[in-house]
């Protein structure tokens, strides 16, 4: 991607049925701003009129997504996680939370925040710091900073297991 295009921010809320308006309200305002291109997976989030997205992409469409992007934000889940990442990109997440109705609990929090401290994602609670880790992954992606580490194999597996054991216990299982 030429340095000259505007930058690609993907945002992927997952296809859980909780709604996630906390997220979709700072990218809104961003949107609205001008100067980045946008592109919200919302499932069961509203986006208003202004915000380009579709509800769920197809896997296919989910890579190229990832492939086009400069920053990716997601919420905390293991799986859009792991695939940003096994896309190249060190994924800006935010973690749903319970008590404001986006989840079940707060295993998203609990997960995000060990994630961040291995270095995999950039952990964001609140608008203020979403621009700064936007510009920062942008600078990544475009190689004029600092190196994204990959997480070796083991640990793919151990998130993936986490993700799964977490849908067991969120299930009932």
């Amino acid at each position: 991607m030429s340095t000259l295009q505007a930058p690609v921010v993907a945002v992927l809320l997952g296809t859980d049925h909780h709604p996630f308006p906390r997220l979709v309200d700072w990218v809104a305002e961003r949107v609205a701003d001008g100067g980045t291109s946008w592109f919200v997976q919302h499932g069961a989030t509203p986006l208003p009129s202004w915000v380009p997205g579709v509800p769920v992409l197809a896997m296919g469409g989910m890579a190229e997504l990832l492939e086009r992007a400069d920053a990716v934000i997601t919420h905390g889940g293991p799986g859009l996680i792991m695939d940003a990442v096994g896309a190249g990109h060190r994924p800006i997440a935010v973690p749903r939370m319970a008590r404001l109705g986006e989840h079940v609990d707060d295993h998203q929090v609990a997960f995000v925040r060990k994630m961040a401290g291995a270095g995999v994602v950039t952990a964001i609670h609140g608008p203020g710091a979403l621009d700064r880790a936007v510009q920062d992954a942008v600078g990544r992606r475009r190689g004029r900073a600092t190196h994204v580490p990959v997480p070796s194999a083991h640990q793919r597996a151990a998130v993936t297991r986490f993700g799964s054991l977490v849908d067991e216990l969120v299930r009932g299982g």
